[in-house]
């Protein structure tokens, strides 16, 4: 079976910000189609309020899909238009297809609305203009030839969207359904060996007890289970009421999602900084950004009120997450060493967790040395003071650094420039960053040789081998206990 993408309904920019498909309807426009089949059951969300604050649960009515067509496409205009044209520039064509209907500008003094009907689909522009309009050379493309001429004039950068084919689907809709409801294809069936006993509610827990690689699984078993509406691990709100439905507690984790949710003090500001919400338990990346592609599920961190029953209603202060870092390198069984980017988290005498699934250990600390590791970008040279690596970023200035199997003292690094990665093209040298050590190699060391920090000394060898990434943590999670952040 496959998987079923959530989406949305369309939410069409300069139109609405909210459209409305009114009961009786067979078509509604998506943000996307992925993964929506002929013959799918498809769960179309409707009830919101807007603003939408969020509702205590979800209500879907259930149709099944008969033809599957284009999503939504937002688009901006790459040149200005005048009266009379029967062609716009626009930034992107795709999804949009010949009968579409565009709406174009906003309704101001000597700007008005107007609806154009496409007749021809041709290429986009090279880019859009939101930095600047295009230069010479640039190819503004084809775009979109009109049935209509226009009768207003349409400034470069004027958003327009295109609705899309949608979905279409039977029996009609019963409900109204507007921008932003959820839409899912339920694409899952159980078949039962016998008929249930009981009615049940959407987002009832459905869960296999001999199933033991999904879900929160530790040695410590989960008090309670929550089924629905799913919770995204990376970034979401929650909210508490009690029975008269008002808000006892609330928080955003991740990222404000809801400001109106999110307590505490919200000035804060710079990098790594995304307002006043819970940590999620993420392995950061060397960006100082949290990682989606480590799921919690993955690693089992958690985050809790510390001590038990605080609220000094504020998320940052309220809740902790476990201290955690991942392996910079691997390690093999009877190791007493361990490579980590990170180790400001760790002191002597304390109990960490290695590694996860079923060969997850336990240690103690038995000294906390300099963190990071890499390899070598090209040959060290002996009697060379400079090496060239990979990547120098989780050292540091001054600290120990073990370069074929040697100590130096790092004292200086220069970390090379590095684009965002949608500005790498194949091809494009790895960048490279340089190490001054603090006295001569004493041998030659081949490209490709480990650089690495001193690490952290475990009190006694390693039973297992651990891979690259594996996590490090300090504690793991107690539900139905107390907490347990140190």
């Amino acid at each position: 079976l496959d998987y079923g993408t959530p989406t949305t309904i369309w939410q069409p920019l300069p139109e609405g910000p909210v459209i409305t498909i009114p009961a009786g309807s067979t078509n509604i426009p998506v943000t996307s189609t992925e993964n929506i089949k002929v013959g799918d059951k498809l769960a179309i969300g409707y009830g919101s309020s807007f603003p939408n604050v969020n509702d205590d649960i979800a209500k879907y009515e259930v149709v099944t899909v008969t033809k599957v067509g284009k999503p939504g496409t937002q688009a901006y205009l790459s040149m200005d238009a005048k009266p009379g044209d029967r062609n716009i520039k626009i930034s992107s064509t795709e999804n949009i297809s010949v009968g579409d209907k565009i709406r174009l500008d906003i309704d101001s003094e000597g700007h008005g609305v107007e609806w154009v009907t496409v007749k021809k689909v041709g290429t986009p522009s090279a880019r859009n203009t939101l930095s600047g309009p295009l230069k010479p050379g640039e190819d503004p493309g084809t775009g979109l030839e009109l049935k209509e001429k226009l009768k207003y004039h349409h400034a470069s950068n004027m958003p327009i969207s295109v609705n899309g084919t949608g979905v279409s689907f039977t029996p009609a809709s019963k409900y109204d359904h507007s921008s932003n409801e959820p839409v899912l294809a339920l694409v899952y069936a159980i078949e039962l060996d016998e008929p249930l006993s009981r009615n049940h509610e959407i987002n009832d827990i459905v869960f296999d007890a001999k199933v033991k690689t999904a879900g929160y699984q530790d040695e410590v078993k989960a008090d309670q289970l929550f089924g629905g509406p799913a919770l995204s691990t990376h970034a979401a709100s929650i909210i508490l009421r009690d029975a008269k439905g008002l808000v006892a507690d609330a928080l955003n984790y991740g990222r404000v999602v809801d400001p109106w949710v999110s307590e505490g003090y919200h000035g804060e500001s710079g990098f790594g900084k995304f307002g006043n919400v819970v940590d999620t338990p993420f392995l950061h990346g060397d960006d100082g950004y949290q990682n989606p592609t480590t799921k919690v599920a993955e690693i089992n961190l958690s985050a809790g009120r510390y001590p038990d029953g605080a609220d000094a209603d504020d998320n940052i202060k309220d809740f902790k997450v476990q201290k955690y870092v991942a392996l910079a390198a691997s390690v093999a069984a009877g190791e007493k060493t361990i490579k980590v980017n990170d180790v400001n988290a760790f002191r002597p005498g304390q109990t960490i967790h290695i590694g996860k699934d079923g060969l997850r250990e336990s240690a103690i600390v038995g000294s906390v040395g300099s963190p990071g590791s890499t390899t070598l970008a090209e040959d060290a040279k002996a009697g060379s003071k400079q090496i060239i690596v990979k990547d120098g970023r989780n050292f540091h200035e001054g600290q120990i650094i073990v370069v074929g199997g040697l100590k130096y003292t790092a004292e200086s690094i220069i970390i090379a420039p590095r684009p965002m990665f949608w500005l790498v093209k194949p091809g494009d040298p790895d960048p490279v960053d340089t190490i001054k050590l603090n006295k001569a190699l004493s041998s030659t060391v081949k490209a490709g040789g480990d650089v690495s920090g001193t690490g952290i000394l475990l009190a006694t060898p390693l039973k297992s081998a651990h891979a690259v990434n594996d996590p490090v943590i300090d504690n793991i999670p107690t539900p139905g206990r107390p907490n347990m952040y140190l």
